[in-house]
């Protein structure tokens, strides 16, 4: 039975590791992928990769097929299709008594109620709330700052 698992190993690939050695640099074991992350939220994935790493531990060498993942364009496209009545009911916590709950619900509704959105829609601070676990007086600058997109807002209070 020929095992099929077993990769050819080219002549450029061998010199690409004498390389390595002669370098100082040692393969490391135990590493199943590799994620950088880039501007813009897009992210480049290699799975299955092949590391070298320098002795003082700072430099990495990564050998591997590679794959290009966009966090905006997913969530550009998720948070159209987000349900806000569904995202505000699984932000609020189960009713342990009936009427705890119901003089809760009436405080939290008069707090957002009286909160000053500055003009920005209360349905969008919810859903930006929820991506980022932020505050909602965070999540209204931010808006504010990135002109009422929801996907830079987020972006922006989940990169910093």
């Amino acid at each position: 039975m020929a095992d099929t698992d077993v990769k050819k190993v080219t002549k450029g690939e061998k010199k690409t590791r004498e390389a390595m050695k002669k370098l100082g640099l040692a393969p490391v074991s135990d590493i199943f992928r590799v994620t950088i992350k880039q501007k813009e939220g897009v992210l480049v994935v290699v799975a299955e990769p092949e590391v070298y790493a320098s002795p003082s531990g700072e430099t990495y060498v990564v050998f591997g097929d590679h794959s290009f993942d966009d966090i905006a364009s997913r969530l550009q496209k998720a948070v159209p299709k987000a349900n806000v009545d569904d995202i505000v009911k699984a932000a609020m916590p189960a009713p342990t008594a009936v009427k705890e709950s119901e003089e809760s619900e009436e405080i939290v509704a008069q707090a957002v109620d009286n909160f000053d959105y500055k003009g920005v829609n209360p349905k969008d601070v919810e859903v930006v709330m929820k991506e980022t676990k932020a505050s909602r007086e965070k999540v209204v600058e931010t808006l504010i700052a990135t002109k009422n997109d929801l996907v830079s807002a987020v972006l922006e209070l989940t990169t910093n």
